[in-house]
């Protein structure tokens, strides 16, 4: 089974607006359980995301990690 849970809203944005945090969106039709950790270990949290839902702003770090079982992706904040 494909996994197409992304991370969207990787434009964590300096310029002249504060940073905004990170988004996750789950594209499939299960639920998963997401483990959020920012900047290295300073910050561990674990998050529910419905089949076919979304939430916002989970990491408002620098670099942050998302983990579902089989999967990891990282976003780092960017200069623009």
């Amino acid at each position: 089974m494909r996994k197409s849970m992304i991370v969207a809203g990787i434009a964590f944005c300096l310029a002249s607006t504060p940073m905004q945090a990170t988004d996750v969106i789950n594209q499939d039709q299960k639920a998963y359980k997401v483990k959020v950790q920012g900047e290295g270990k300073l910050s561990i949290s674990y998050h529910n995301i419905a089949a076919g839902g979304s939430m916002y702003g989970l990491c408002g770090y620098d670099f942050c990690t998302f983990e579902i079982p089989g999967s990891k992706v990282a976003a780092r904040r960017t200069i623009g």
